[in-house]
Parts: C-alpha cells; sequence; structure tokens
C-alpha cells in the first residue's frame, strides 16, 4: 500500500494524500504529502495504479504489477489495453479469474458504479500528474506517513492522511527518514526511553527536529523498525526483526 516510484515508473500509486520522500540521482530530495492525479479521457478519474488499497471507481494496472491480475471484488469489469487501443472486456463472477497482461498495454478495472461505455477497438488516452506537481521531477518515491516535518516546522497531522487516530497517540518503536537544510540524510531509529516506552509521533516529530531534521517522514515503525549498516542489524537484536515488503537502503559507490 502506498507509493513505490523506482527509475520513472510507478510500482504502486499513492493512497489517501500519505506523506512521501522523492529523489534523484543528483542528491535532491523532496518530501511532503503525494497524491497521483490520472484520468481518462471523457474526464473519467482513475483512483489508483497498480495498487493493493481497493477503491470504487476506475484503477488501471500495468505489467509492473504483474504477468496476471486477479480481480481483488467479485464482478468487476476489466478492460484490456493494447497498443492504447481496448482490445477486450471481461466480466469477472468471482475473484478466483486470472487475467493474463496484455503485451504492450494494461488493465482498466471498473469496481462498482455504473458500467463503462468503453467499446472494442476505441483508443484509450491517459493523462498523469502528481500533486503537488513539483514531485513529478523525481525519478524515486516511496511514501509512508505520517509526515512529520516540513520547512522546520513540525506538520504532523495523521487524520489528514486517514491515519486512525489512536495512531498518532500510540507509543511505540520508531523509524524515520529526514532531510537537513543542507540536504544530508537523516536515517534515524528510535526505540524504547529509559525505563519507558518509545515515542509517539509528535514525540518523534520533535525529536527529528532537534537533531537538524528540515523535512521529515515517519517511516513504518514497531517490529518493522530496524537500522542495517554494513550488513548488520544495529539497533536491535536480528532474531526480534521482522521481515518487511519493502526497506529503503543508501550505498555508497
Amino acid at each position: 500500500l502506498g507509493a513505490i516510484k523506482r527509475d520513472n515508473i510507478w510500482l504502486s500509486s499513492p493512497i489517501l494524500n500519505r506523506g512521501a520522500i522523492g529523489w534523484d540521482s543528483q542528491g535532491n530530495f523532496k518530501v511532503g504529502r503525494l497524491s497521483l492525479k490520472e484520468t481518462l479521457a471523457q474526464n473519467i478519474p482513475i483512483v489508483s495504479l497498480n495498487s493493493g488499497y481497493v477503491q470504487a471507481g476506475l484503477s488501471r494496472y500495468t505489467p509492473e504489477w504483474g504477468k496476471t491480475y486477479t480481480p481483488m471484488t467479485d464482478n468487476e469489469i476489466v478492460f484490456l489495453v493494447q497498443n492504447e487501443q481496448i482490445i477486450e472486456q471481461i466480466v469477472t463472477n468471482s475473484s478466483k479469474t486470472e487475467i493474463v497482461m496484455p503485451k504492450n498495454g494494461y488493465l482498466l478495472v471498473q469496481r462498482a458504479g455504473k458500467p463503462l461505455l468503453l467499446e472494442k477497438n476505441s483508443p484509450v488516452k491517459i493523462t498523469s500528474q502528481t500533486i503537488p506537481e513539483s514531485f513529478t521531477n523525481y525519478p524515486n518515491i516511496l511514501s509512508a506517513g505520517p509526515l512529520l516535518l516540513e520547512k522546520g516546522k513540525i506538520v504532523l497531522d495523521a487524520a489528514a492522511e486517514r491515519f486512525n487516530p489512536a495512531f498518532q497517540s500510540q507509543n511505540a518503536s520508531r523509524s524515520g527518514i529526514a532531510v537537513t537544510p543542507r540536504q544530508t540524510i537523516l536515517l534515524v531509529a528510535v526505540h524504547n526511553r529509559l525505563q519507558g516506552s518509545g515515542p509517539n509521533l509528535t514525540e518523534f516529530a520533535q525529536l527529528m527536529q532537534r537533531i537538524g531534521a528540515q523535512d521529515a517522514l515517519n517511516l513504518d515503525g514497531g517490529s518493522s523498525t530496524s537500522l542495517y549498516l554494513g550488513g548488520q542489524v544495529i539497533d536491535r537484536p536480528p532474531s526480534t526483526a521482522a521481515r518487511v515488503h519493502n526497506g529503503l537502503g543508501l550505498f555508497l559507490p
């Protein structure tokens, strides 16, 4: 769930206006809340791209999703697009149907709502933009959230990024990434204080501010908080580190 963009290709689109960090090969970074707006001709919005976050409306799945697509809900309408035109429409009866990804194309998947009138052989044109637009300049993006700092100020608002309200006050181990005014990257892992619990998100934002961060993003916490250096876990016993789907690493040439 959430944005993963690598080498200008969206592996998964942003969700819920959550915080993200973007970077390029020149050492430039951008931190902020992020959305992706894709629109099919006739002003039909596409609600997600390569996302496991299920929403009503039209979603898009490209070969980056996989060689096949399996419906996530019953009665989905799947349009196969190849060379920018619709070649087939499939109405699925269950979530067990497996659909082969078309070559040089993608799938448009409609969940709920009035069926779209997209005829076979009709052309397909999609426009795409990031919000804010400045994220467009970054070929690599990772989202998590919530956003902690922006321009040196605490901007924490878990509810604005659709996190459970209790999440903001919960005490737990935390991990985060931040950028200083000199564009130095900080990778931060925080665990329990002496004879006490880990920080809540407000305390984590304050900590980031005190160590010199200008822009900061909370990453997944709890058992997912693991900091590696030189191939070794340095923040916790290796046996307690959880397996994670995606990680962020910095490698020196």
